[in-house]
């Protein structure tokens, strides 16, 4: 999976532009922009307290917790591809002190993990911040099966862009409660 998703990456990225000839000439000498320095830009006035407010928002902060480490790094470049600030953990003692230093607004999990495993750390999760979305990425039947203390289930191999549409729907929910 991990190779797809930089594959994916890699083939999304536009950079380095290439040459559409497939030449590159290196002996014509490159030409230099001229640099602005802070004494050549006119003085501005220190910004006021309402456009300090008016910052764009900052991207919503996932915690990923996965005890497989090619799955872990796989799930932290998709989302960060996708515009989230990623915090990962690989077990879910760790995950649950990442909850508190933090702070995210999101968790994706896994079920099946050693220690503490995925529903001790739902519970764990509910006790703490009762109105953060949990979503287990997963393949153990069990998750399922019954009721569990979970906003999403999703099965692995997972869809990109199915966990993408279940993470923005939930962020949303949270929001409007």
């Amino acid at each position: 999976m991990t190779q797809v998703v930089r594959q994916r990456l890699q083939s999304d990225r536009r950079w380095p532009p290439s040459d559409p000839t497939g030449s590159q000439d290196t002996s014509a000498p490159r030409r230099r922009l001229p640099v602005k320095t802070r004494a050549d830009s006119p003085r501005r006035a220190a910004p006021s307290r309402r456009s300090e407010q008016r910052k764009a928002p900052s991207r919503p902060r996932i915690l990923v917790i996965e005890d497989d480490t090619y799955a872990r790094e796989a799930l932290a470049l998709l989302l960060d591809y996708y515009g989230y600030d990623v915090v990962a953990a690989s077990n879910g003692t760790d995950g649950l002190a990442l909850v508190t230093d933090a702070g995210p607004d999101l968790v994706v999990t896994d079920w099946r993990m050693p220690g503490l495993s995925g529903r001790a750390l739902c519970v764990a999760l509910r006790e703490r911040r009762d109105m953060m979305p949990i979503v287990v990425v997963t393949s153990a039947d069990e998750v399922f099966n019954s009721d569990q203390p979970v906003n999403a289930r999703l099965r692995k191999p997972i869809d990109p862009p199915l966990l993408n549409r279940v993470i923005i729907d939930e962020l949303r929910a949270q929001r409007q409660t």
